[in-house]
């Protein structure tokens, strides 16, 4: 049997100033996501202005 976990993974739109960020970055913390990376916004067409984060859990 594989010992590696099986992860499930969402993108979320976080806000872009510090401390609101990390309030929600901290309520995602409470509901068991782990925060992976942050995206920035960017100003190109095809992709988002907001920046988001990628989480990830555990599949149980």
């Amino acid at each position: 049997m594989d010992s590696t976990p099986d992860y499930e993974y969402i993108t979320v739109p976080v806000d872009s100033r510090p401390r609101q960020q990390a309030k929600e970055l901290k309520r995602l913390a409470k509901a068991g996501w782990e925060v992976v990376a942050i995206r920035p916004g960017t100003m190109f067409a095809n992709l988002s202005t907001v920046p988001q984060a990628l989480c990830r859990r555990v599949v149980s």
